[in-house]
């Protein structure tokens, strides 16, 4: 009996040590599948991730364009029905993502699949996506997207959207964490306006009313530069208007470029610069942003070192259109260049 129990574990104990390499190459098995899958599924989700349409890929691209928001140029131009914008740069990885973006941008509205869900701007906004139009068009430097609405709601909120856009093309990532300003029906429709990137001042193209100097004054600029004659607007006292609102009031008149004095260019430069040194804001308006041009461009490439074609192309946006203004604009550059 005691030899029948002996062979008996001898028996079980083969049995156990066989079953034990068993054991470790099913575990071992088990180990190398579900890695390679862990591994497969991480790559794949990354794709999704790159591939356009996704909510990574479109934020991604909008990030990059925070990021170079200083190549970046706007006009909006606000009509009854909504908002036309005019979106374009000179680089021509930024010219891409410029339109990349817009078309993202069109494909999600008409979804409705939101982007920004936080900002109650762009909340509502996609919740009224049906009542929305949208056409993007692409330039040789951009974009044009005409956006419009026949609900009185739902335009004021495409000018929030267009307005809030504009100022992180301003100002970039130092805005974008905050929530949109709401616009609202009944407010005054505000005046077609240039944002050039990374400069906090607004370009009008043309001359605001009383109530528009109020929505600048509410919105952070603190001062008003007119290049027009007071003789323009015989019925509208603009100084005591904006000064009665709290804006500071720089009046540099004259009408064209045979009055374009070295002195007042050289004052204009001085205003904005020394609103740059405060961190303010100003608006600058001619009666269409032909006057503007020659002076913006001189500070930007005097004061501010951009190229000189890139400041031309800047006072271009903002309808410097007359040939003799960008003439007198590149001969005060370059005289003052080698100072």
């Amino acid at each position: 009996m005691p030899t029948l129990h002996r062979s008996i574990r001898v028996l079980l104990t083969s049995l156990s040590a066989l079953s034990l390499p068993l054991l470790a190459s099913c575990s071992s098995t088990q180990s190398s599948t579900s890695k390679p899958a862990e591994e497969a599924q991480a790559q794949t989700k990354a794709q999704t991730k790159a591939q356009p349409g996704s909510l990574d890929y479109d934020k991604s691209v909008f990030h990059q364009l925070l990021a170079d928001n200083t190549k970046i140029r706007r006009t909006v131009r606000h009509n009854p029905n909504g908002v036309e914008a005019l979106t374009e740069s000179d680089d021509p990885a930024t010219i891409a993502k410029i339109i990349d973006h817009a078309k993202a941008m069109q494909a999600r509205m008409k979804s409705g699949s939101r982007v920004r869900g936080w900002d109650p701007v762009f909340a509502e906004l996609f919740n009224n996506h049906a009542l929305v139009t949208i056409t993007v068009t692409p330039t040789d430097k951009g974009v044009k997207i005409v956006e419009s609405s026949d609900d009185p709601a739902t335009v004021a909120l495409l000018r929030s959207h267009a307005m809030g856009v504009s100022a992180m093309v301003r100002e970039g990532f130092a805005v974008s964490p905050n929530e949109t300003p709401k616009f609202k029906v009944g407010d005054p429709i505000p005046l077609p306006e240039v944002a050039i990137g990374g400069m906090k001042h607004r370009i009008l193209l043309g001359q605001p009313d009383a109530a528009q100097l109020a929505a600048l004054k509410a919105s952070g600029v603190t001062g008003i530069v007119s290049f027009r004659k007071p003789t323009e607007q015989p019925d509208f006292n603009e100084q005591s208007t904006a000064t009665s609102t709290g804006l500071m009031y720089c009046n540099l008149p004259y009408r064209g470029e045979a009055e374009l004095t070295d002195a007042l260019i050289d004052s204009a430069r001085a205003t904005i610069k020394a609103a740059d040194g405060k961190g303010e804001a100003l608006a600058l308006h001619c009666r269409t942003g032909n006057r503007v041009g020659p002076e913006w461009a001189a500070y930007r490439a005097l004061d501010k070192g951009i190229p000189v074609d890139q400041a031309i192309s800047e006072a271009k946006a903002m309808q410097m259109v007359n040939p003799a203004m960008e003439a007198r604009a590149r001969a005060y550059i370059a005289q003052h260049s080698s100072k």
